[in-house]
């Protein structure tokens, strides 16, 4: 017996995995912590303090919906991968690459996210130095993670724009503003050398413009790849109903 429907649907799951963790990401990260608003980096360590320990049960909660969102994140790296590795061939290098980029961001968010808990935790309790080590520890893995999502969406594109499919997994439009997302990511490296202003984790440029660019480019392509897995399942059955 064929196991093929069956790989379709783990497929499929796969591609639906990307926009479960955008939503569990607004449910928690951005809902329950509140980090929308993150705390400035100029906030003296007793504020910072005393904003974690007012807010701790929702920061932990958040936090811990957030960790849950990085399973489905690999998952959906993985289903990238495999159809990334089809469309490149016997030496999936690119495929393959995009696949450790996408861990590594989720290894990223996973020990940025128990650093954050970590300083809610101890909040009140610890010296407020601790709960700042603890928070900017968090944000420059968070962040500086760029290096690894630019990586991913690199080597993406790299394949996307040399597939010759007449219906290839993405637009030309999208892999080149994949290229260009890539580029545009190094402003989440501001945060490393100021505390205030645009480049700041809590700036239009060093966070909220990576962020708005690593959501763009994960659901944009979890669509299109929804798209390539529901043509490929349906076009086999059609073509055997002509016979």
């Amino acid at each position: 017996m064929s196991s093929e429907p069956a790989d379709s649907g783990h497929e499929l799951f796969g591609a639906w995995c990307a926009p479960i963790f955008s939503v569990l990401t607004v449910v928690g990260f951005l809902g329950f912590a509140g980090f929308y608003a993150p705390a400035p980096a100029w906030l003296p360590p007793a504020r910072l303090a005393g904003q974690y320990a007012e807010h701790r049960f929702g920061i932990e909660l958040g936090l811990s919906i957030f960790c849950v969102a990085t399973a489905f994140l690999a998952i959906f790296t993985v289903a990238l991968s495999l159809a990334l590795a089809r469309i490149e061939g016997r030496a999936p290098i690119m495929a393959v690459s995009q696949l450790l980029g996408g861990l590594g961001v989720v290894l990223l968010i996973f020990i940025s996210c128990c650093l954050w808990i970590g300083a809610a935790y101890r909040a009140g309790d610890a010296a407020p130095d601790v709960t700042v080590a603890l928070n900017d520890a968090a944000w420059f893995g968070f962040l500086v993670g760029w290096v690894m999502l630019s990586l991913q969406m690199a080597v993406t594109a790299a394949v996307t724009l040399r597939e010759r499919s007449v219906t290839p997994l993405v637009p030309r439009w999208l892999a080149w503003a994949s290229v260009v997302g890539a580029v545009v990511l190094v402003t989440a490296n501001g945060c490393v050398f100021t505390r205030t202003g645009a480049f700041a984790w809590d700036g239009v440029l060093g966070y909220y413009l990576p962020m708005a660019i690593w959501a763009t480019w994960l659901d944009g392509h979890a669509w299109y790849l929804r798209k390539r897995l529901r043509r490929r399942h349906t076009e086999p059955a059609a073509a055997l109903a002509q016979v």
